[in-house]
């Protein structure tokens, strides 16, 4: 009889808006989620927020990501420089530079164990401090007269900054799949747009301070933002922090989070997720290696055009994220769907860049452009949409919506995207040694657009099997 009165339930009469009025109905507005309460089923203090306070939060987030990720693009103009004068090789260069991708990488599956233990919020604040205080240091190793010292402290610098990023992407983007889970991709949107802006802004405002001022202010100025990120945390957060830090029952065994894990990995319809998300990242840092030389090959000397080319792409990127976001919410796109469909553009630009190339020698300018654009709309549909699809995939397979499956999502989501940004830049270099470029970058697009196809035939062919963990999973989705 339960289970029959919330079925005859409307679907607009949700909880009341506040726990002091019961009586008030709140109709869901998915299109604008600063006006209603948090969907989050975790029990915690602030489940009924106010619009200034889902706006504080989002910002906060916003500005996490942004800070941090400046910190790893703001160096690329300068930072060579300063080691070739410590007698640094190149190689060496792009190993130090590098080392912050495969220190995310494998930091990320350990910080859902560390949300587990000391909470959303606090992950989140101790990842910015570690980003600032390792930003704050690197400032001063141009003061460093011995090479070797120089290579290495940067190498242990650079890894600690990856460290940081690793525990602050994984808590932000809990905390979405968490208290905004019914605009996940509006808030997921957000913040990728986030994370182009820095990437498209970090390396031109680096240069800019560096040329103003000297090696030590770029760093120095990263490092207040990333302070001043980790107050607004004490403030936006401060209610989930005191919450989480005060629930002994809160803090979950290793075993159950890797149990949980592999239960999700093991689902070929989950984990495919991964490996499409994996490959459409690495869209964005195939070119890094590559395209310079290619260019410089065509005729294109001038560094100052080839940064143009990469703002065209990284500007693509920003202006088509926020939209997706909008087709999850608003009009409930399938997020494998466009997953699939984004991962499928970029494939398709690099066949632009590759394949044409070798047919068509002329136009090249508008052809290189033409390319770099599907690349970053491409990116957009990839990035914003991925969480959303592994939260709706694992969310009927049994595992309860609590803190805990967030932080494995959010972990396997930036295990999959560093994996790929990581990877890209790595396999760039060697096949493009060996094949060329055009034959090179023809491939790796045909294979992205293999996996994105073997992605949608998965989705069509293996059925969604719909399971419950508990009553109350059984009861919640009667009621919502």
């Amino acid at each position: 009889n339960e289970y029959k009165s919330y079925l005859r339930m409307s679907s607009t009469s949700y909880p009341p808006s506040s726990p002091k009025d019961p009586g008030t109905p709140h109709r869901y507005r998915s299109d604008d989620f600063l006006y209603v309460e948090s969907s989050s089923r975790l029990d915690c203090d602030d489940r009924y927020l106010s619009q200034n306070r889902r706006l504080l939060m989002c910002l906060t987030m916003c500005l996490a990501v942004f800070s941090t990720n400046l910190v790893s693009s703001m160096c690329a103009p300068f930072y060579p420089r300063s080691a070739a004068n410590h007698g640094i090789d190149s190689d060496v260069t792009g190993s130090i530079l590098g080392v912050y991708y495969a220190t995310t990488v494998l930091a990320s599956p350990f910080m859902a164990i560390a949300m587990a233990k000391i909470g959303q919020a606090t992950l989140l604040q101790m990842g910015l401090i570690l980003v600032g205080v390792s930003s704050l240091v690197f400032g001063t190793i141009d003061y460093l007269e011995n090479s070797v010292a120089y290579a290495v402290i940067s190498f242990i610098l650079r890894g600690l900054q990856g460290l940081g990023c690793a525990a602050t992407d994984t808590a932000v983007f809990a905390i979405a799949s968490s208290r905004f889970n019914k605009n996940l991709g509006k808030v997921n949107s957000y913040l990728n747009s986030c994370i182009g802006i820095s990437f498209m802004l970090g390396p031109p405002l680096g240069g800019l301070i560096y040329a103003w001022s000297n090696f030590t202010i770029p760093f120095v100025t990263s490092a207040m933002l990333c302070f001043v990120s980790g107050v607004l945390v004490n403030l936006a957060f401060r209610d989930l922090r005191e919450s989480q830090l005060s629930k002994k029952e809160g803090v979950v065994s290793p075993k159950v989070l890797l149990t949980k894990s592999l239960h999700l990995l093991s689902k070929l319809r989950f984990s495919w997720i991964a490996v499409t998300a994996m490959f459409g990242t690495a869209c964005t840092s195939y070119l890094d290696p590559t395209l310079e030389p290619y260019l410089a090959e065509s005729g294109y000397n001038n560094t100052a055009i080839v940064g143009v080319f990469y703002l065209v792409r990284d500007v693509a990127f920003t202006i088509g994220t926020p939209p997706i976001g909008t087709l999850l919410d608003s009009y409930k796109f399938n997020p494998n769907l466009v997953l699939v469909v984004g991962a499928i553009i970029a494939g398709a630009g690099y066949i632009v860049l590759g394949v044409v190339g070798i047919f068509l020698k002329v136009f090249m300018t508008a052809r290189i452009c033409v390319a770099l654009i599907l690349i970053g709309v491409g990116q957009a549909p990839v990035f914003s949409a991925t969480l959303s699809a592994m939260y709706e995939e694992a969310s009927v397979l049994g595992l309860k919506q609590d803190e805990e499956f967030c932080a494995i999502l959010a972990a396997v989501q930036n295990f999959a995207f560093y994996s790929g940004l990581w990877a890209g830049s790595v396999i760039s270099g060697a096949v493009t040694y060996y094949n060329g470029f055009p034959l090179s970058t023809s491939v790796f697009g045909v294979s992205v657009i293999g996996i994105s196809l073997l992605h949608l035939l998965i989705q069509v062919c293996i059925p969604k099997k719909i399971t419950y963990s508990s009553i109350e999973d059984l009861e919640y989705e009667c009621h919502y």
